[in-house]
């Protein structure tokens, strides 16, 4: 673990805010081109970037603290501690979400075009990010076994979540891009949602967790709940798609 890459004085580089910046960075300006390729204002990109960070800090904050509300019981003044830890990726997802759809509305834009154009350097973003939750030691995986696979970490050998996670995300970028999706719009979007709740579901197994009902954790009920509701909508679009190639 590395958390501060480096100190000088009061001047601290955090490794987990320094890659998290880098995965937007990146992905702003891959989105900002393929905008521009696409025809769309490559501003628009940059204004719902602004939105999606200040929505996706707010909406990761709120799931985190609803979801270990134990923590905070006795002291809710924690809960607007950000500097403490606990961000929770599918409450940032979900307030982005809302945020996106608030955005194309107010600027008349296509709402599947927008989110086909960032869903691939989401993912790409957001496995930046998770190589600086490893450096952090956050979103640790399970106590195992010393094997090759396994991170000393926190005392104990561990599954490494964090580079799991990263490697899924970047494999889901590398299927995104090398597909064609411009005749679906919104299928991009929705491929992604569904590859993300599988690979969250199946990882969410190897991390720790100290909250369980049925034997899945919350998150997994999530995942499941949100590959449903995808699945449908899915299914729904798949039928517009059909009619208009017909």
């Amino acid at each position: 673990m590395r958390p501060i890459l480096l100190q000088i004085g009061n001047f601290t580089i955090r490794s987990w805010g320094l890659m998290v910046m880098l995965g937007i960075i990146v992905g702003v300006l891959l989105a900002m081109r393929e905008a521009e390729r696409k025809g769309i204002n490559p501003e628009h990109i940059i204004d719902l970037t602004i939105i999606l960070i200040l929505s996706g800090v707010v909406g990761a904050r709120v799931v985190y603290v609803l979801t270990n509300f134990s923590e905070y019981r006795n002291n809710l003044s924690l809960a607007f501690s950000i500097r403490s830890g606990g961000l929770a990726w599918p409450g940032a997802f979900l307030f982005g979400l809302i945020a996106t759809i608030f955005f194309v509305r107010w600027r008349k834009l296509s709402f599947w075009a927008i989110a086909d154009i960032l869903t691939p350097y989401m993912a790409l973003g957001y496995s930046i990010g998770r190589i600086g939750c490893f450096l952090n030691g956050c979103c640790f995986g399970r106590i195992t076994e010393k094997t090759w696979y396994s991170i000393y970490m926190h005392g104990a050998y561990r599954y490494p979540t964090q580079l799991i996670s990263s490697l899924a995300s970047f494999i889901i970028f590398l299927f995104l891009v090398t597909r064609s999706w411009d005749d679906k719009p919104g299928k991009r979007f929705l491929t992604y949602i569904i590859l993300y709740c599988i690979y969250r579901f199946l990882v969410e197994f190897l991390r720790y967790n100290s909250k369980y009902i049925l034997g899945l954790s919350v998150t997994q009920w999530g995942m499941l709940a949100t590959m449903l509701v995808t699945a449908v909508i899915l299914y729904g679009k798949s039928a517009n798609w059909k009619r208009r190639t017909a």
